[in-house]
């Protein structure tokens, strides 16, 4: 933001001639729930007349034109009979809240409302007509959501993650643990897909779904002050990987985010854990689940074998691979690499609608599972052949 404009996306300006606002997701929920523990950093203040989940509306708005642009090129400026939607993604634990979950609800509907009203949003947005737009569309227009109708619009990040996984042969049904360690959070899942080799996989159920507000920004500002960096610590992004393998200081001061970041799969495990208790089956199963790790901090080995270690157990567990869906490619053309899929899994997920969503069930919606010591009736023959 500068002193007249809102310039979405320029990486070409610094903190030292505007300001900069980032993790705006996490800045809403911090808003919303009044718990400053969902921003990672200093205090941010909200520019003059706007709140957190304005900024937010207004960056969706953007991104909706973005994806309406990088249509119309797809299909050479012909868009006549074509029809566009959109589904945004929110961390699980997210999407369990209710306050956040109509939050961000509100969010898509109304960015939607103001991209159908008003057109395309380009990178740059002046302040005064913002305000305009915002004043124009209040959140009290926004019509009422039908529980039916939330996933339309929002999807918990977990669950579009693991679309492709679901949908893929190659994946079989059992126990899976899910890490996005991303730039400010880390969003860990254990869940099951259900299904048997003979039948289409069915359903996707969370066991256990946590987030934390440590991710890739953490682990760069611990590089920066081990190696006494001088400038903004998010110029190391895409470093990581090599800092540490050569920096003995720097992988000593990113143990304690190191730790932090596994607190999201420890805590996700103990949900689930609970839920599991002393059926044997069950905890047999979620012994030796795979996992996959997705977002920036895939590509840092110190971070994914930091998390593939089973909570319970403390012992490596085996890697669930990402592959490559047949109809993703980059915009020109180009296959997408192993570097760039784990950025994109979320979004690719979020682009599938309608009929081709699996039923999904959060941690709240799975029941624990039954003690097999817990007393049982015992039902005589006749109470079921006699009648």
């Amino acid at each position: 933001m500068t002193a007249t404009e809102f310039l979405f996306g320029d990486e070409r300006k610094s903190s030292e001639d505007c300001d900069i606002y980032e993790s705006l997701k996490m800045l809403v929920a911090a808003e919303v729930s009044q718990d400053a523990k969902f921003y990672f950093g200093p205090p941010k203040s909200m520019p003059d007349g706007f709140n957190a989940a304005d900024l937010a509306t207004l960056t969706v708005w953007f991104l909706i034109s973005e994806g309406h642009r990088a249509i119309d090129s797809y299909l050479n400026r012909n868009m006549e009979g074509v029809s566009i939607g959109m589904t945004m993604g929110v961390p699980m634990s997210f999407f369990r809240d209710s306050q956040l979950r109509s939050s961000f609800v509100n969010i898509a509907r109304r960015a939607w409302s103001i991209y159908r009203e008003e057109g395309l949003l380009g990178t740059t947005l002046l302040i005064e007509k913002g305000l305009r737009v915002l004043e124009k569309y209040p959140w009290t227009l926004v019509p009422p959501t039908p529980e039916y109708e939330v996933r339309n619009w929002i999807r918990s990040e977990g669950e579009a993650a693991m679309w492709w996984p679901f949908q893929s042969p190659a994946v079989a049904a059992g126990p899976y643990a899910k890490v996005d360690i991303g730039a400010g959070t880390t969003h860990a899942s254990l869940f099951r897909i259900f299904g048997t080799a003979q039948t289409p996989k069915t359903t996707l159920a969370f066991f256990g779904a946590v987030s934390v507000n440590v991710g890739m920004d953490a682990v760069d500002s611990a590089i920066a002050e081990s190696e006494a960096w001088k400038g903004d610590c998010l110029a190391l992004r895409g470093k990581e990987r090599s800092i540490l393998q050569t920096s003995a200081k720097a992988r000593g001061a990113v143990i304690p985010t190191k730790e932090q970041i596994y607190e999201a799969y420890r805590k996700s495990w103990i949900e689930t854990y609970r839920k599991i208790n002393d059926y044997v089956a069950e905890r047999e199963a979620w012994s030796n689940h795979k996992v996959f790790v997705i977002g920036g901090g895939s590509l840092v080995p110190l971070l994914v074998e930091t998390v593939r270690v089973h909570p319970g157990r403390s012992i490596p567990l085996e890697l669930a691979t990402l592959e490559q869906p047949p109809d993703l490619t980059r915009f020109d053309n180009k296959r997408v690499t192993s570097d760039e899929l784990p950025f994109v899994t979320v979004a690719y997920g979020l682009s599938n609608i309608g009929f081709s969503i699996p039923e999904a069930f959060t941690p709240d919606q799975v029941p624990p599972m039954p003690d097999r010591n817990e007393p049982r009736l015992r039902l005589d023959r006749d109470d079921i052949y006699g009648k």
